[in-house]
């Protein structure tokens, strides 16, 4: 059984930190949750490893990708299909915030509170779906929402 409490926290983003966060996101469900496979996990992971401990707690590729695993593998059906779709929602949420930052080029940062899952037993925590923007920022410093 997976120990988890669920969250808000505010995290800032660049357009370059947010879209190594969706891949991340993405290779996690892929290759973590869906079709559990630790080495190919950590391989995907090494491209976007700067965000990793920033996003997900566990700082490296290698312990990622084995806390992930560790804890699919111990999941019965159920907590893993709630796992996944809310793995899902992160990804596919993430996007409208990439979107944001690609359509409004004046804006370099954005925060945004997230809504994560954590679970303990592990360290690992996922975002889980959209969040709200507190704050965006350009040349002229932060524009609170």
């Amino acid at each position: 059984m997976a120990y988890s409490k669920e969250y808000a926290a505010k995290l800032i983003f660049t357009l370059d930190s947010v879209r190594k966060t969706q891949r991340a996101q993405r290779n996690i469900y892929d290759s973590g949750i869906v079709s559990p496979n630790q080495n190919t996990l950590a391989s995907s992971l090494s491209a976007v490893a700067s965000v990793l401990s920033l996003v997900f707690i566990l700082g490296t590729p290698a312990t990622l990708a084995a806390g992930v695993t560790s804890l699919v593998s111990g999941m019965i059906p159920d907590e893993k299909s709630v796992l996944q779709s809310l793995v899902y929602a992160g990804y596919w949420n993430l996007g409208y915030i990439e979107d944001f930052l690609v359509d409004n080029p004046g804006y370099d940062m954005i925060e945004v509170n997230l809504p994560f899952i954590e679970y303990t037993t592990v360290g690992v925590r996922f975002i889980t779906g959209k969040g709200v923007v507190t704050r965006i920022h350009s040349g002229s410093g932060w524009i609170i929402m």
